[in-house]
């Protein structure tokens, strides 16, 4: 590195250094950018259906690009809260790859937007990881391209030519609901096979029926919650501030539902951590949760269930409809923490079962204890998650990549 190199470095070490943790805790995705002042750009999208989402990007021209899409309740803040040392859209970039950061509709204050709507409508809330995988990620993704392809200059070969594989494949990692979103895009939108050059899904959540740690009454308790707000035309489920608010004047029952939901941390004293943080869980549908729930309820990975009626004129049919998700063809590695309540180990395995062409490794977390919300947040996220994933991925673009099932 040279001297300008250094004196930078050690002024974004400074910056974050004299920052309060509790400050800290407040900064958007855009803030982290700021702070280290590492180059980002921002892009809008609008989606078919009108919704209009912010992207940021770590950008490295000509390089291979990768997308990190959040899960259920997220943002783009998970990828970058944890600092330079730890995060892994730093260290991707760092590595020299181009990174794009995605929000999905219903996240404050990145995908709040929309051309016919405003946050406050009831129709607005009318989307579940449905709507994210059939408008969300095909518009981000074929921005991407879009965006990616103009800066190749005319006769410039790029740096990972293939004449046999469309330009400009994607990389991409998701959390949680991401695979979701993710299997719905590849089922829907066929074409996105060929578009996305691998996925790599944490603490996926497509199997949940039987699968999952928590029980019924628990199921029912959540449920209850969520019907009370849908009743009362309330269709976002945890605005912004709500949960945080909730864990500080109720710290035992959040702790309570933290664990029984999201599992057991590997350090269950920062259990609540992740809502101390302002912009990192938030702006969630009522749908979401009832999508999920339908899917823990039949066992099977099925299209939102409007009831007999709406299904007829939706579907074409009075049921909801069965994803074919055996059909896809990208190449996927899944990741498990070992007290994921949700994404449990047996579930993940459920997901490999189902999908033996595609499923290119099954990895777990080697932690005694890692829960859902670790994977964006634990300490030790960087030697246990994302060294493990970069060295993944690397593997796989070499054509090296083992067949490992843990």
């Amino acid at each position: 590195m040279n001297e300008l190199g250094w004196i930078t470095a050690v002024q974004v070490v400074l910056i974050v250094c004299a920052t309060p943790p509790e400050s800290r805790f407040k900064w958007s995705t855009l803030d982290w950018l700021d702070a280290q002042n590492v180059s980002h750009e921002v892009h809008n999208v609008t989606t078919a259906d009108g919704y209009q989402l912010q992207l940021q990007r770590l950008p490295r021209p000509g390089a291979q690009s990768v997308l990190l899409v959040h899960g259920l309740l997220g943002s783009s803040l998970g990828w970058v809260c944890l600092g330079p040392e730890r995060s892994l859209a730093f260290q991707l970039h760092q590595r020299g790859y181009d990174v794009w950061l995605a929000n999905l509709r219903g996240v404050a204050p990145y995908g709040r937007q929309h051309s016919d709507l405003t946050d406050v409508m009831p129709a607005f809330w009318r989307f579940s990881f449905h709507e994210q995988g059939a408008y969300d990620l095909p518009a981000i993704i074929d921005h991407m391209t879009a965006v990616t392809g103009a800066e190749q200059q005319p006769g410039e070969a790029g740096p990972d030519p293939d004449p046999e594989r469309e330009p400009r494949q994607v990389l991409l990692i998701g959390h949680s609901q991401a695979f979701n979103a993710f299997l719905v895009l590849c089922s829907v939108h066929p074409r996105f096979n060929q578009r996305i050059r691998l996925m790599q899904a944490l603490a996926p959540l497509a199997r949940l029926r039987r699968k999952v740690r928590f029980d019924s009454n628990q199921v029912r308790h959540l449920m209850k919650f969520v019907k009370k707000r849908q009743k009362s035309n309330q269709l976002e489920i945890f605005p912004p501030g709500y949960l945080p608010k909730i864990c500080q004047s109720k710290r035992d029952i959040c702790e309570y539902y933290t664990k029984q939901l999201a599992g057991s941390a590997q350090s269950n004293k920062k259990l609540l951590e992740a809502f101390n943080y302002e912009h990192l869980l938030q702006g969630g549908s009522a749908r979401e949760i009832r999508h999920l729930q339908q899917i823990w309820k039949s066992g099977d990975f099925i299209s939102y269930d409007f009831g007999p009626v709406e299904n007829l004129q939706i579907y074409r049919g009075v049921e909801a409809i069965n994803y074919n998700i055996s059909q896809i063809t990208v190449p996927i590695i899944l990741y498990f923490g070992e007290t994921d309540a949700m994404a449990t180990p047996e579930g993940v395995h459920g997901i490999y079962a189902r999908m033996l062409k595609s499923v290119k490794g099954v990895r777990r977390i080697n932690s005694p204890k890692f829960n859902h919300l670790d994977f964006l947040i634990s300490g030790d996220v960087k030697t246990l998650v994302n060294d493990k994933l970069i060295e993944q991925m690397e593997q796989f673009l070499a054509g090296r990549l083992a067949y490992v099932i843990e």
